[in-house]
Protein backbone atom coordinates (compact mmCIF):
# COMPACT_ATOMS: atom_id res chain seq x y z
CA UNK A 1 0.00 0.00 0.00
CA UNK A 2 1.54 3.09 -1.08
CA UNK A 3 1.00 6.17 0.89
CA UNK A 4 -1.87 8.97 0.55
CA UNK A 5 -0.06 12.71 0.05
CA UNK A 6 -3.19 15.07 -0.68
CA UNK A 7 -1.95 18.48 -1.42
CA UNK A 8 -3.96 21.05 -3.49
CA UNK A 9 -2.68 23.59 -4.99
CA UNK A 10 -5.22 27.16 -4.59
CA UNK A 11 -5.52 29.43 -6.68
CA UNK A 12 -2.81 32.54 -6.45
CA UNK A 13 -4.91 35.41 -6.63
CA UNK A 14 -3.18 37.87 -8.70
CA UNK A 15 -5.51 39.13 -11.05
CA UNK A 16 -8.92 39.40 -10.25
CA UNK A 17 -9.63 39.69 -14.19
CA UNK A 18 -8.58 35.97 -14.59
CA UNK A 19 -10.34 33.09 -13.54
CA UNK A 20 -9.38 29.42 -13.87
CA UNK A 21 -11.83 26.60 -13.97
CA UNK A 22 -12.16 22.94 -15.24
CA UNK A 23 -9.39 21.57 -13.60
CA UNK A 24 -7.92 18.26 -11.51
CA UNK A 25 -10.94 18.63 -8.40
CA UNK A 26 -8.92 16.43 -5.95
CA UNK A 27 -5.77 13.91 -6.12
CA UNK A 28 -6.23 11.04 -8.63
CA UNK A 29 -4.44 7.70 -9.11
CA UNK A 30 -3.67 6.41 -12.62
CA UNK A 31 -2.25 3.51 -14.01
CA UNK A 32 0.75 3.30 -16.06
CA UNK A 33 -0.65 3.57 -19.64
CA UNK A 34 -3.72 5.32 -18.92
CA UNK A 35 -4.64 8.64 -20.91
CA UNK A 36 -4.49 12.23 -18.15
CA UNK A 37 -6.89 14.02 -19.25
CA UNK A 38 -5.91 17.90 -17.90
CA UNK A 39 -8.74 19.78 -18.23
CA UNK A 40 -8.47 23.98 -17.78
CA UNK A 41 -10.25 26.74 -19.35
CA UNK A 42 -9.03 30.21 -18.89
CA UNK A 43 -11.29 33.48 -19.43
CA UNK A 44 -10.20 36.74 -18.77
CA UNK A 45 -6.96 39.07 -19.70
CA UNK A 46 -4.17 36.81 -19.72
CA UNK A 47 -1.22 36.10 -21.76
CA UNK A 48 -0.54 32.83 -21.78
CA UNK A 49 -1.43 29.50 -20.44
CA UNK A 50 -0.11 26.09 -19.77
CA UNK A 51 0.73 23.44 -17.73
CA UNK A 52 3.38 23.03 -15.70
CA UNK A 53 4.30 19.43 -14.72
CA UNK A 54 6.28 17.62 -11.75
CA UNK A 55 9.51 18.07 -14.31
CA UNK A 56 9.31 21.29 -13.86
CA UNK A 57 8.58 22.92 -17.39
CA UNK A 58 5.53 24.32 -18.52
CA UNK A 59 3.86 22.57 -21.49
CA UNK A 60 1.54 24.62 -23.89
CA UNK A 61 -1.17 24.15 -25.99
CA UNK A 62 -0.61 25.97 -28.76
CA UNK A 63 2.51 24.48 -29.22
CA UNK A 64 1.39 21.01 -29.18
CA UNK A 65 0.89 18.83 -32.20
CA UNK A 66 -2.64 17.58 -32.53
CA UNK A 67 -0.92 14.18 -34.15
CA UNK A 68 1.85 13.85 -31.87
CA UNK A 69 1.63 10.35 -29.90
CA UNK A 70 2.53 11.77 -26.72
CA UNK A 71 1.32 14.74 -25.47
CA UNK A 72 -1.86 16.67 -27.26
CA UNK A 73 -4.07 19.33 -27.06
CA UNK A 74 -7.43 18.68 -24.85
CA UNK A 75 -10.23 19.77 -27.44
CA UNK A 76 -12.63 22.13 -26.32
CA UNK A 77 -10.63 23.83 -23.61
CA UNK A 78 -8.47 26.37 -24.63
CA UNK A 79 -5.63 25.55 -22.16
CA UNK A 80 -6.18 21.98 -21.70
CA UNK A 81 -3.66 19.02 -22.72
CA UNK A 82 -3.81 15.21 -22.43
CA UNK A 83 -1.09 13.04 -21.96
CA UNK A 84 -1.77 9.86 -23.91
CA UNK A 85 0.23 7.75 -22.14
CA UNK A 86 1.26 8.19 -18.69
CA UNK A 87 4.44 6.88 -17.31
CA UNK A 88 6.02 7.17 -13.48
CA UNK A 89 7.74 10.57 -14.61
CA UNK A 90 4.12 12.07 -14.36
CA UNK A 91 3.67 11.62 -10.83
CA UNK A 92 3.44 14.73 -9.00
CA UNK A 93 1.30 18.10 -8.66
CA UNK A 94 0.30 19.35 -12.23
CA UNK A 95 -0.98 22.83 -12.02
CA UNK A 96 -2.75 25.39 -14.43
CA UNK A 97 -0.86 28.42 -14.77
CA UNK A 98 -1.90 31.90 -16.63
CA UNK A 99 0.31 34.44 -16.78
CA UNK A 100 -1.14 38.22 -16.52
CA UNK A 101 0.81 41.41 -17.10
CA UNK A 102 0.65 41.57 -13.12
CA UNK A 103 2.49 37.72 -12.46
CA UNK A 104 0.61 34.39 -12.72
CA UNK A 105 -2.29 32.62 -11.54
CA UNK A 106 -2.33 28.83 -10.95
CA UNK A 107 -4.37 26.16 -9.94
CA UNK A 108 -4.25 22.53 -10.08
CA UNK A 109 -3.80 18.88 -7.85
CA UNK A 110 -2.16 15.99 -7.24
CA UNK A 111 -1.69 13.02 -9.97
CA UNK A 112 -0.35 9.85 -8.70
CA UNK A 113 0.76 6.70 -11.17
CA UNK A 114 0.97 3.06 -10.17
CA UNK A 115 2.12 0.06 -12.13
CA UNK A 116 -1.00 -1.88 -13.14
CA UNK A 117 -0.66 -4.77 -11.06
CA UNK A 118 -1.23 -2.40 -8.13
CA UNK A 119 -4.73 -2.19 -8.09
CA UNK A 120 -6.10 -2.95 -4.97
CA UNK A 121 -9.65 -3.49 -5.89
CA UNK A 122 -12.93 -3.35 -3.87
CA UNK A 123 -12.36 -1.91 -0.17
CA UNK A 124 -15.98 -2.29 0.80
CA UNK A 125 -19.61 -2.56 -0.16
CA UNK A 126 -22.40 -0.52 1.04
CA UNK A 127 -26.34 -1.19 1.04
CA UNK A 128 -29.43 0.92 1.69
CA UNK A 129 -30.87 0.48 4.84
CA UNK A 130 -34.33 0.04 3.02
CA UNK A 131 -35.12 -2.44 1.13
CA UNK A 132 -37.57 -5.04 -0.04
CA UNK A 133 -37.90 -8.54 1.30
CA UNK A 134 -38.03 -10.69 -1.94
CA UNK A 135 -36.13 -12.40 -4.28
CA UNK A 136 -32.71 -13.89 -4.99
CA UNK A 137 -29.12 -12.08 -5.36
CA UNK A 138 -27.75 -12.42 -8.65
CA UNK A 139 -23.96 -12.22 -9.56
CA UNK A 140 -22.17 -9.56 -8.92
CA UNK A 141 -20.17 -7.41 -11.48
CA UNK A 142 -17.25 -5.48 -10.78
CA UNK A 143 -15.78 -2.34 -13.15
CA UNK A 144 -12.46 -3.10 -14.63
CA UNK A 145 -9.18 -2.15 -13.01
CA UNK A 146 -9.09 1.69 -11.86
CA UNK A 147 -12.36 2.16 -13.56
CA UNK A 148 -15.29 3.36 -11.53
CA UNK A 149 -18.94 3.74 -11.66
CA UNK A 150 -20.10 7.53 -12.91
CA UNK A 151 -23.84 7.68 -13.74
CA UNK A 152 -26.63 4.88 -13.66
CA UNK A 153 -29.76 4.07 -16.31
CA UNK A 154 -32.55 2.34 -14.46
CA UNK A 155 -35.09 0.09 -15.79
CA UNK A 156 -38.70 0.43 -14.34
CA UNK A 157 -42.17 -0.08 -15.35
CA UNK A 158 -44.50 2.93 -15.55
CA UNK A 159 -47.76 2.28 -13.21
CA UNK A 160 -50.31 0.09 -15.21
CA UNK A 161 -53.93 -1.23 -14.80
CA UNK A 162 -52.53 -5.00 -13.75
CA UNK A 163 -49.76 -5.73 -11.39
CA UNK A 164 -47.30 -3.24 -11.05
CA UNK A 165 -43.18 -4.07 -10.23
CA UNK A 166 -41.87 -0.69 -10.78
CA UNK A 167 -37.56 -0.76 -10.82
CA UNK A 168 -36.63 -3.96 -12.46
CA UNK A 169 -32.80 -3.26 -12.53
CA UNK A 170 -30.15 -0.88 -13.21
CA UNK A 171 -26.64 -0.63 -15.28
CA UNK A 172 -23.55 1.12 -14.26
CA UNK A 173 -21.36 2.42 -16.84
CA UNK A 174 -17.70 2.46 -16.10
CA UNK A 175 -14.72 5.14 -16.53
CA UNK A 176 -11.42 5.03 -16.08
CA UNK A 177 -9.81 7.78 -13.87
CA UNK A 178 -7.40 8.12 -17.54
CA UNK A 179 -10.68 8.73 -19.21
CA UNK A 180 -10.71 6.24 -22.23
CA UNK A 181 -12.29 3.26 -20.66
CA UNK A 182 -16.24 2.86 -21.15
CA UNK A 183 -17.57 -0.10 -20.71
CA UNK A 184 -21.01 -0.90 -18.50
CA UNK A 185 -21.98 -3.72 -15.33
CA UNK A 186 -25.12 -4.78 -14.45
CA UNK A 187 -26.45 -7.61 -11.89
CA UNK A 188 -29.83 -9.17 -12.73
CA UNK A 189 -32.38 -7.39 -14.24
CA UNK A 190 -35.87 -7.86 -14.11
CA UNK A 191 -38.36 -8.53 -17.16
CA UNK A 192 -40.50 -5.24 -17.16
CA UNK A 193 -39.96 -1.61 -17.92
CA UNK A 194 -37.89 0.17 -20.20
CA UNK A 195 -34.72 1.85 -19.54
CA UNK A 196 -35.07 5.36 -18.28
CA UNK A 197 -32.36 8.09 -19.28
CA UNK A 198 -28.80 8.02 -18.08
CA UNK A 199 -28.25 10.07 -15.46
CA UNK A 200 -24.07 11.29 -15.41
CA UNK A 201 -21.78 12.66 -12.94
CA UNK A 202 -19.82 15.98 -14.12
CA UNK A 203 -16.15 14.42 -15.61
CA UNK A 204 -13.71 13.35 -13.70
CA UNK A 205 -16.09 12.71 -10.89
CA UNK A 206 -17.96 9.60 -10.08
CA UNK A 207 -20.93 7.71 -7.94
CA UNK A 208 -20.07 7.91 -4.12
CA UNK A 209 -23.58 7.40 -2.54
CA UNK A 210 -27.05 6.12 -3.03
CA UNK A 211 -30.50 5.79 -1.79
CA UNK A 212 -33.52 3.79 -2.58
CA UNK A 213 -37.11 4.62 -2.78
CA UNK A 214 -38.55 1.79 -1.30
CA UNK A 215 -42.57 0.65 -1.26
CA UNK A 216 -42.58 -1.98 2.00
CA UNK A 217 -45.18 -4.64 2.04
CA UNK A 218 -49.00 -3.81 1.48
CA UNK A 219 -52.12 -6.11 1.12
CA UNK A 220 -52.80 -5.24 -2.60
CA UNK A 221 -50.28 -4.99 -5.09
CA UNK A 222 -46.22 -4.47 -4.06
CA UNK A 223 -43.28 -3.09 -5.95
CA UNK A 224 -40.12 -3.08 -3.32
CA UNK A 225 -37.80 -0.87 -5.04
CA UNK A 226 -39.01 2.06 -7.28
CA UNK A 227 -36.24 4.42 -8.13
CA UNK A 228 -32.50 5.60 -6.92
CA UNK A 229 -30.54 8.92 -6.71
CA UNK A 230 -27.11 9.24 -6.23
CA UNK A 231 -24.30 12.06 -5.75
CA UNK A 232 -21.18 12.02 -7.10
CA UNK A 233 -17.89 12.00 -5.32
CA UNK A 234 -17.00 16.22 -4.40
CA UNK A 235 -20.13 17.47 -5.28
CA UNK A 236 -22.51 15.92 -2.56
CA UNK A 237 -24.85 18.85 -3.31
CA UNK A 238 -25.99 17.41 -6.67
CA UNK A 239 -28.55 14.78 -6.65
CA UNK A 240 -28.89 12.36 -9.41
CA UNK A 241 -32.59 10.77 -9.92
CA UNK A 242 -32.73 7.61 -11.94
CA UNK A 243 -36.28 8.62 -12.91
CA UNK A 244 -38.72 5.88 -11.35
CA UNK A 245 -41.78 5.59 -9.81
CA UNK A 246 -43.09 7.24 -6.96
CA UNK A 247 -44.80 4.92 -4.48
CA UNK A 248 -42.30 4.38 -1.01
CA UNK A 249 -40.49 6.40 0.61
CA UNK A 250 -36.99 7.76 0.47
CA UNK A 251 -34.37 5.49 3.08
CA UNK A 252 -31.26 7.53 4.46
CA UNK A 253 -27.93 7.18 2.23
CA UNK A 254 -25.67 4.82 1.76
CA UNK A 255 -22.33 5.94 0.96
CA UNK A 256 -18.67 4.67 0.28
CA UNK A 257 -15.70 5.20 2.27
CA UNK A 258 -13.78 8.83 1.37
CA UNK A 259 -11.52 8.52 -0.77
CA UNK A 260 -13.16 5.90 -3.05
CA UNK A 261 -15.86 5.74 -5.30
CA UNK A 262 -18.51 2.98 -6.60
CA UNK A 263 -17.03 0.02 -8.97
CA UNK A 264 -19.50 -2.74 -8.54
CA UNK A 265 -22.66 -3.70 -8.68
CA UNK A 266 -25.16 -6.77 -7.25
CA UNK A 267 -28.79 -6.48 -7.25
CA UNK A 268 -31.78 -8.66 -5.53
CA UNK A 269 -34.41 -9.57 -7.97
CA UNK A 270 -37.15 -11.55 -7.80
CA UNK A 271 -37.63 -13.91 -10.64
CA UNK A 272 -41.31 -14.15 -12.79
CA UNK A 273 -43.70 -15.32 -10.56
CA UNK A 274 -46.46 -15.91 -13.42
CA UNK A 275 -50.16 -14.11 -13.63
CA UNK A 276 -51.61 -14.88 -10.70
CA UNK A 277 -48.78 -14.15 -7.94
CA UNK A 278 -47.67 -10.31 -7.28
CA UNK A 279 -44.51 -9.31 -8.90
CA UNK A 280 -41.93 -6.98 -7.77
CA UNK A 281 -39.40 -7.37 -9.67
CA UNK A 282 -36.25 -5.33 -8.15
CA UNK A 283 -35.61 -5.21 -4.14
CA UNK A 284 -32.46 -4.53 -3.42
CA UNK A 285 -28.95 -3.06 -4.70
CA UNK A 286 -25.54 -3.79 -3.30
CA UNK A 287 -22.88 -1.51 -4.07
CA UNK A 288 -19.26 -2.52 -4.06
CA UNK A 289 -16.43 0.41 -3.63
CA UNK A 290 -12.85 1.09 -4.37
CA UNK A 291 -10.33 3.17 -3.87
CA UNK A 292 -9.54 6.60 -6.34
CA UNK A 293 -6.32 7.60 -4.28
CA UNK A 294 -3.79 4.65 -2.97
Amino acid sequence: MFPIVITLLLSAAVSADVNISSVITAPRTLLVGEALYLFCQVDGNYNTCGWESPLNHTIYPDELDPDADDIVPFPGFNCGIIVLRVKEEHEGHWACVATTDEGFEYKGGDIFVRPVASWPGVIANVSSPLFGKWGVWGEAQLCPPNSFADSITLKSEAPTTGDNTAANGLILPCRQQGGELRTSISSTVGDFGTWREPVTCPIPEYIHKFQLRVETENAFDDTAVNDIKVTCTHYPEDVLDGGGETWGVWGDWASCPDDSAVCGIQTKVEPYLGVVDDDTALNDVRLFCCNTVW
